[in-house]
């Protein structure tokens, strides 16, 4: 079973969302523990790569707007970035 990593302030972003928004935080927390216990490809909010320069990148839908950036290797999941494209959360 793989580990969550959460790189740079995404940690505080999973905090600020916790406390603005309890559905959409719920909705984070399926979705993380879904890549914890499944592939990290497959599964609920539209996993897909990213592409050109973030190619090692995937992409999952939390809510309409918001997204869940990720990387993973065997060990561990790594949390780059929690939220909207067009907002600073």
């Amino acid at each position: 079973m793989r580990s969550l990593v959460f790189e740079g302030n995404t940690w505080a972003s999973n905090e600020k969302i916790r406390q603005r928004d309890k559905n959409l935080h719920r909705s984070l927390c399926h979705v993380l523990k879904e890549l914890l216990r499944e592939d990290p490809t497959a599964g609920s909010g539209k996993p897909e790569p990213l592409k050109h320069a973030l190619s090692n990148l995937w992409s999952r839908r939390i809510s309409q707007k918001d997204r869940l950036i990720y990387r993973f290797d065997d060990k561990y999941i790594y949390i780059y970035a929690i939220g909207g494209h067009y907002d600073n959360i």
